[in-house]
């Protein structure tokens, strides 16, 4: 067995066993901390930002099938995270924004309906997200709103108030459950079609096949972040565009669940 100190982002994922890549994932949100704990807010959002894209453009391709594209507001807090790394904006550029985006999220997790402000309206009236859209909002609003308070700007959720560094729940939350659930799942279906295979076998190596695909994109896009310069941030934004956690057959299956 590996011990803790010598698993890093650089871990061949792919070329552990079972036990060890267990202890990989579990320690995983450590590695990433140890990895980022001398980094400022920039290389920790372009980590965030690397990882979300590929997300959102599964996502997207998933909703494409339907003839349906993301929503308006999520376009839109990308735009605002990618503009702020390129620092074309300030926090205090979109507090209002990013206060209101949260009271969305919340109201649609928790109610009370018919939260209203013109400015809330001017951005969210066209907008409806399916299932998936939601935990990139969640991602994402969670983002604006700790750059907010990490600038000493306004935030009227007492969840955000006194942030000191920009967090990876977003990348660690989204795989867990894409390993956890959604490549069990398609598994599950690819092997259900297929009458031809050992089912528990096949199944296991798809998932086994998606897990690593997806634990060695994160890996990469964090390292990337670490490494790049903020002169390449620009070419990361565009290059990322077409990047995706999963392979392009299977987006749809992923939102089927």
């Amino acid at each position: 067995m590996y011990r803790e100190e010598e698993y890093t982002l650089k871990t061949n994922f792919a070329a552990l066993d079972e036990p060890q890549a267990k202890e990989y994932l579990i320690d995983f949100k450590k590695i990433v901390e140890k990895a980022f704990e001398h980094s400022d807010s920039r290389p920790r959002l372009l980590g965030n930002l690397l990882v979300l894209e590929r997300y959102c453009n599964t996502v997207q391709q998933g909703l494409a099938a339907d003839k349906a594209q993301l929503s308006v507001c999520l376009r839109y807090a990308q735009g605002l995270l990618w503009d702020y790394l390129g620092e074309h904006v300030t926090a205090a550029d979109f507090q209002d924004f990013a206060n209101d985006y949260y009271a969305w999220l919340l109201e649609h997790n928790v109610g009370p309906k018919g939260f209203h402000s013109e400015y809330f309206a001017e951005y969210f009236v066209d907008s409806c997200p399916e299932a998936y859209e939601w935990f990139a909002v969640e991602w994402s609003s969670g983002l604006l709103m700790q750059l907010v308070s990490i600038e000493g700007g306004r935030v009227d959720h007492e969840d955000f108030e006194e942030c000191e560094k920009l967090d990876f729940y977003g990348p660690l939350c989204m795989l867990d459950m894409m390993r956890e659930d959604v490549c069990i799942w398609i598994a599950d279906t690819i092997v259900t079609s297929n009458k031809g295979t050992d089912p528990e076998k096949s199944m296991t190596q798809v998932r086994i096949s998606l897990v690593q695909e997806i634990v060695m994109h994160v890996q990469n896009d964090l390292q990337t972040a670490l490494l790049a310069a903020p002169t390449e941030y620009e070419a990361l934004r565009k290059e990322y565009g077409k990047y995706t956690i999963i392979p392009e057959q299977y987006a749809a299956r992923m939102l089927e669940h």
